[in-house]
């Protein structure tokens, strides 16, 4: 045994006791005629107590991985910011099983080194103490997500890696088979055909830690590749299906972090929008939006007539919105494809801006009552044809907003199901496109628009949205054929394209399928929450940067030309 114990685990209780500790040097403070090393391993630091002829002898180094062998004592004075911190180790051997050069940079939780630096030397950043909390939670995840899963009657399956390619809202990733040349599996952007197709298989309730891969434009939520908690449920409505996420998610925070979640509220996509800007609203402060169109659409402002006018107020702000913050406040909104926005401030209870002049004062009067205006208080107005355009460019002004006035707390949790979403949506040239996917259920009384208007569908889709991250999103599916095949030809899909990508599951809706639905929770993004940080890559082992390169391994790489002549491939190089 190279070991008896590990650095985070010893206390007053074990004075007098020899331990065996191995780890890496994390500091070194020479005195003289005392040696101090800090050991450190996953579990912890402990202090050893060296003498220096010991500690000469063994010629230590930063990270140099060692054993020590010595016997517990009691500090002089204790370390309370230690949990280690009431002993220490006077040791009597020690052993270097590896040494290790100069590294490029601190293993300490405070590190001002690049991310770039840091994802090339991953494996010394993943020694850091931040970054083994992380991996911890992440495998926590998982840990509970079995346990309660199981505890709810779910079978574990696992489904294929290798698969057809079926259009799921982003780029596949393409395997090519050397076998079926000039063929292609695509790696799954979530096992959604198999986990319906399970459900037609009467496996009633399945779960699986998927990997998924999607290639798509990265950011900070997201990766190229990732994991998520996937079930399905059959013989279920959407309540059950939200009781099964609501129960899930308490369990892991519960256990993995010891927070105590509240009940999730229900919303509609509908208000998400109207009242929030945003189809995730960060329930944590209310800075609601407001429907003032009754009020401006016809106050004498030519700008506002004939539109939807929604107003946000951000209370006791005059001071910190200067001319350069409105000016910075109008490029935002501008980037969700509306005019701009206007601000007016409260100033002796009177509303002052640029605009003003251009509105009737009985109107003014109006909107300061309506919106409950006090003196310091700054409302943004947007106005545009189209309200949900309006709502959204002022949603990302809320979130803004909420930052710079520091109201939103990590450890202040206000999770929410957003419901109720469109099925359908018309683009600018009247092609309807779905929201979802093509397999999510309609609500049961807007089936008779299936056949007048689509786009006033409402689906039986649900997202799970905490603290403005969504956390999950899921349906209920359809089970009759002929739904689904209407479905199918609202998109555009002929018969020829329906049977080319979609025949197995056409096929097996002929069989008996049940009424079913089922979700995905995002095992990063719920990660990022447990441990409170903003970047997925903080709970990713060996992630991708932001273009999708691994830098440690340089994946992905050229392969010889003999790799890819057997598959039939020929590269082909842009054109500089």
């Amino acid at each position: 045994m190279l070991r008896n114990i590990t650095c985070g685990e010893l206390s007053i209780n074990d004075v007098n006791k020899e331990v065996v500790l191995c780890g890496w040097v994390d500091t070194i403070r020479d005195l003289g005629a005392l040696v101090f090393i800090d050991l450190r391993d996953k579990y912890g630091i402990t202090q050893l107590n060296v003498e220096p002829s010991l500690f000469k002898k063994a010629d230590l180094h930063l990270e140099y991985c060692i054993q020590a062998k010595g016997i517990v004592i009691k500090k002089e004075v204790e370390n309370k910011n230690l949990k280690t911190g009431a002993i220490e180790v006077k040791v009597s051997e020690i052993k270097v099983f590896s040494k290790s050069a100069p590294t490029p940079f601190a293993i300490k939780d405070e590190c001002n080194t690049s991310e770039d630096t840091r994802l090339v030397y991953r494996y010394l950043d993943l020694r850091r103490p931040v970054m083994q909390k992380n991996l911890y939670i992440r495998s926590l995840i998982s840990r509970y997500a079995r346990e309660f899963l199981v505890a709810n009657g779910f079978m574990e399956i696992d489904t294929p890696t290798l698969i057809r390619s079926t259009p799921e809202g982003a780029r596949d990733y393409l395997v090519p088979s050397r076998i079926q040349k000039g063929k292609f599996y695509a790696l799954p952007q979530s096992p959604q055909l198999y986990k319906q197709l399970l459900m037609i298989a009467s496996c009633d309730r399945y779960f699986q830690l998927a990997h998924c891969y999607r290639d798509e434009d990265q950011r900070a939520d997201r990766q190229p590749e990732f994991m998520q908690i996937d079930c399905e449920m059959s013989f279920v409505e959407r309540e059950d299906v939200l009781n099964i996420i609501e129960g899930l998610l308490k369990y892991i925070f519960k256990n993995a972090i010891g927070v105590t979640l509240p009940d999730f509220k229900r919303i509609t996509y509908a208000d998400a929008i109207s009242f929030y800007g945003s189809d995730k609203p960060d329930m944590r402060y209310e800075m609601l939006i407001h429907d003032v169109t009754d009020i401006l659409a016809d106050s004498g402002f030519k700008a506002y007539e004939g539109k939807k006018v929604e107003a946000i107020v951000i209370n006791g702000s005059s001071k910190l919105i200067s001319r350069k913050k409105m000016e910075e406040d109008n490029l935002l909104a501008k980037k969700f494809r509306v005019f701009g926005v206007s601000h007016l401030k409260m100033e002796n209870n009177a509303l002052t801006g640029s605009i003003v002049k251009n509105i009737d004062s009985d109107k003014l009067s109006l909107l300061i009552e309506k919106l409950s205006l006090k003196d310091g208080d700054v409302v943004i107005i947007c106005a545009d044809s189209n309200k949900d355009k309006a709502c959204i460019a002022l949603g990302a002004l809320r979130t803004h907003y909420a930052e710079v006035l520091n109201l939103t707390k990590k450890d202040d949790y206000k999770p929410l199901f957003v419901i109720d979403w469109p099925l359908f949506e018309r683009e600018d040239d009247g092609t309807i496109v779905s929201l979802s996917n093509p397999f999510t259920r309609p609500i049961d009384e807007d089936l008779h628009y299936l056949d007048t208007d689509p786009t006033k569908i409402r689906s039986t889709s649900y997202d799970t949205v905490l603290n403005g991250v969504e956390l999950s999103s899921g349906a209920l599916r359809i089970h009759d054929g002929e739904v689904q095949k209407k479905v199918f030809e609202l998109l555009g899909l002929s018969d020829e394209d329906i049977k080319e990508r979609f025949g197995f599951l056409v096929e097996a809706l002929k069989y008996g399928t049940p009424p079913e639905g089922g979700f995905g929770i995002g095992v990063e993004r719920l990660a990022m929450e447990l441990a409170k940080t903003d970047n997925v890559r903080d709970v990713v082992a060996f992630p991708k940067n932001l273009k999708a390169v691994e830098p440690m391994s340089m994946c992905p790489s050229e392969v010889p030309k003999e790799d890819t002549d057997i598959l039939g491939l020929e590269i082909k190089h842009d054109e500089e």
